[in-house]
């Protein structure tokens, strides 16, 4: 497993971790008070897992120890105990350790890769373009797709943090599209008005460009992938790339005309989804 890979799984972990003490939250007649002290020792006996795993990412990139990460992942976890203890309530103890757990991992970076994927291996490609997603975006992402179908909503950013404002960049079927494309078209539209509806216009942005040719996951604003074709059907039939992209200022420059140059759909200027 990748350090991508494991900063997903590590993300993972955690939400299964404090799952059981959210549905406590959400639900508090549901539980007895047995119910209610078994939910929280079975916490208590296994985040220190999770810690140790936690611990050794930390120091898993050669040359690197990022030990103030883990000390504050070690106190988010082990500070729910500290906490409760205080006679804070539990609601707000869940509330603040899961984000500063969260924060601490995605604080530690991922070292830029490329890869480059056979044909027939999408759900591959798939796993690696969701890892980026929900793993390596902190502040933003914004996607470059002339082919974007519905799937991209649910497949892609269903789990990406909700402090990641999201843009996607499309571009429309033009006049002599087949009837395949404007469908698509047609369906991409109909979710990304749900996805608007449900993230508001400061956390998610549509800008159709006049004239998209290239695909770049933008990441925090420094952090470029160019992508080797539509994340619909990736590595479905051909092969598939994922490149890593050097930021520099031409590359940067290029890719904010393309988006500053586009016609926003919905976003902060258009806060009515067309």
């Amino acid at each position: 497993m990748d350090r991508l890979d494991a900063k997903l799984d590590m993300l993972l972990k955690l939400g299964r971790l404090f799952g059981p003490l959210e549905r406590l939250i959400e639900a508090p007649e549901d539980f007895n008070e047995q119910e209610r002290a078994e939910t929280l020792a079975r916490y208590f006996s296994e985040f220190p897992k999770l810690n140790d795993e936690c611990r050794k990412y930390s120091v898993g990139q050669a040359g690197h120890n990022y030990q103030i990460e883990f000390e504050k992942f070690f106190n988010a976890l082990y500070g729910v105990f500290r906490q409760l203890q205080a006679g804070h309530e539990l609601e707000k103890v869940v509330r603040n350790s899961v984000k500063d757990a969260r924060d601490a991992i995605q604080a530690i970076p991922v070292p830029r890769s490329s890869v480059i994927l056979e044909a027939g291996t999408p759900f591959t490609a798939f796993c690696k373009l969701r890892s980026l997603c929900e793993a390596d975006a902190i502040r933003s992402l914004v996607w470059f797709d002339g082919y974007f179908g519905a799937n991209i909503f649910h497949r892609y950013l269903q789990f990406v943090p909700d402090e990641v404002c999201v843009t996607l960049v499309a571009a429309e079927p033009g006049d002599r599209a087949g009837r395949p494309n404007r469908h698509r078209w047609e369906e991409f539209l109909d979710v990304s008005r749900l996805f608007a509806a449900e993230h508001g216009h400061d956390r998610y942005r549509l800008i159709i460009a006049k004239s998209l040719h290239d695909r770049w996951l933008v990441l925090d604003e420094k952090r470029i992938y160019a992508i080797g074709g539509s994340a619909k059907d990736a590595a479905s039939t051909d092969y598939f790339t994922i490149a890593s992209v050097e930021p520099t200022t031409a590359n940067l420059q290029c890719i904010a005309d393309t988006t500053s140059n586009g016609d926003e759909w919905f976003g902060p200027n258009s806060q009515s989804h067309r």
